[in-house]
């Protein structure tokens, strides 16, 4: 099915089962940040890949253990197991995510550390002169 639609409570429950086999995505949607700071959000990490393009807003953001400031039109890319978090919020922040296939535990949603474990990050570059 070319559109997945997750307009009713079945839909929403369900939509996995009508995406195409080919979209390896276990979570997506719309995300909403108001100004402030700090930031009303979490660091957390996902047993998925996660993708964020910025919408509306401006925001400085820490990801893969690096601080940025993001504004719309950029994608934000944080491999499975890396802690991220909104810190400030400049311009209310409107963005859509998307996350990739689960993996190692296959757990979903917000991932925390003093309840979930120590985050294992999969997608680190290894650095230049190192032997991983």
């Amino acid at each position: 099915m070319p559109v997945i639609r997750r307009d009713t409570p079945e839909q929403r429950a369900n939509w996995q089962s009508t995406k195409p086999d080919w979209l390896q995505a276990s979570a997506y949607g719309l995300f909403r940040v108001p100004k402030g700071n700090p930031a009303k959000f979490d660091l957390h990490y996902h047993d998925a890949d996660e993708i964020w393009f910025i919408v509306e807003g401006r925001a400085r953001i820490l990801t893969e253990g690096v601080e940025c400031e993001v504004k719309p039109g950029d994608m934000v890319c944080t491999g499975m197991g890396d802690e991220h978090h909104v810190l400030e919020v400049y311009e209310d922040l409107l963005g859509f995510f998307l996350e990739g296939q689960l993996e190692g535990q296959k757990r979903r949603g917000h991932l925390h550390r003093d309840t979930d474990g120590v985050p294992v990050p999969r997608r680190r570059p290894v650095a230049a002169g190192s032997n991983a």
